[in-house]
């Protein structure tokens, strides 16, 4: 190391000496200035500075004992070789796994009826049947089962929720599909007292059947069959609401007699033994939580004449 820095140094000198040598061969006759004479202290001094910048400029930067090398530059430990580190970028992303969506499966809707008008709910499809809640004008009430001619909805009881009765469709409107509903085999109907022979040798059975629009008025229709030996020719009924105290209608027929429920009056003019029909009577617009009777009076010749017979009974309108 000392060799090194000396070689340099020698060399200044040689050179400096050189220079001075120059000097010194000038003509005698010039007027030559006394030189300034450099102490050789400071030539060594200036070659030693120069020589010293050189080197610093050669020299690598020191790292300061505390500077800490980021991980990625920190060099592996001895006896680990060096390996280069990557991280893996794919080209491409898989296609991600479509998953079939099921088909929609629409929930079946629950039909429902509203009411047009109050109507009586009963324990089966019948006027017949004793009347066990009502469904009012505008009140809605689910259906769960029909009667077999679609006539008569089995509902859940507005007023009894887990209970159920049954509403005619006359004087409801139905909502939804009916046609899957199943049909409810009604309870028996309340028995009806069997008639005993007057001594006019007149006798017949009565009974409300159903409620049917003629024109522009309602009417009741009640069921009517000859149990009697004699022909019946002539017929008085009266309607009369109980509820209200008021007589609804009061008209005699001599030709009475309908074949069904969906005929208005008037009809056939007689009623022979054994055979059933149908009579109807003015009502009007009745409530339908109103109590309703029927007073009827057969005869067994025209204009009430002859052998008659009385027979009342009470219903609720429809």
């Amino acid at each position: 190391m000392k060799t090194r820095f000396f070689r340099p140094l020698t060399m200044l000198v040689t050179l400096a000496l050189v220079a001075l040598a120059c000097d010194l061969s000038l003509p005698m006759e010039q007027v030559v200035s006394a030189p300034t004479q450099v102490p050789v202290e400071m030539i060594y001094t200036a070659a030693a500075e120069t020589l010293a910048a050189q080197l610093t400029q050669n020299v690598p930067p020191q790292i300061p004992p505390t500077a800490t090398l980021p991980p990625e530059q920190q060099p592996p430990p001895e006896g680990e070789p060096l390996m280069p580190t990557f991280t893996f970028t794919p080209l491409f992303s898989e296609t991600p796994t479509v998953t079939a969506t099921p088909p929609f499966t629409p929930t079946p809707i629950q039909p429902s009826v509203t009411a047009k008008q109050d109507t009586n709910c009963r324990k089966g499809p019948g006027p017949i049947y004793d009347r066990v809640s009502a469904l009012l004008v505008g009140q809605t009430a689910l259906v769960f089962g029909r009667d077999s001619t679609s006539t008569w909805w089995y509902i859940e009881d507005p007023r009894r929720p887990g209970a159920y009765c049954w509403v005619w469709s006359g004087s409801t409107t139905v909502s939804g599909p009916t046609a899957e509903l199943p049909v409810f085999t009604p309870p028996p109907p309340p028995a009806t007292a069997t008639p005993t022979a007057p001594a006019s040798g007149v006798a017949f059975e009565i009974s409300f059947a159903d409620k049917h629009k003629c024109g522009a008025d309602w009417y009741a229709y009640l069921k009517i069959k000859n149990v009697g030996p004699k022909a019946i020719e002539s017929v008085l009924l009266k309607l009369t609401n109980v509820t209200t105290n008021t007589t609804l209608s009061s008209t005699s027929y001599d030709n009475p007699f309908l074949s069904n429920t969906n005929k208005c009056p008037p009809g056939k003019d007689n009623l022979d033994a054994g055979e059933s029909a149908y009579i109807a009577g003015l009502i009007g617009n009745v409530p339908g939580n109103h109590e309703l009777k029927a007073g009827v009076t057969v005869c067994t010749e025209e204009g009430l004449g002859g052998k008659c017979e009385f027979k009342a009974i009470k219903f609720n309108a429809p």
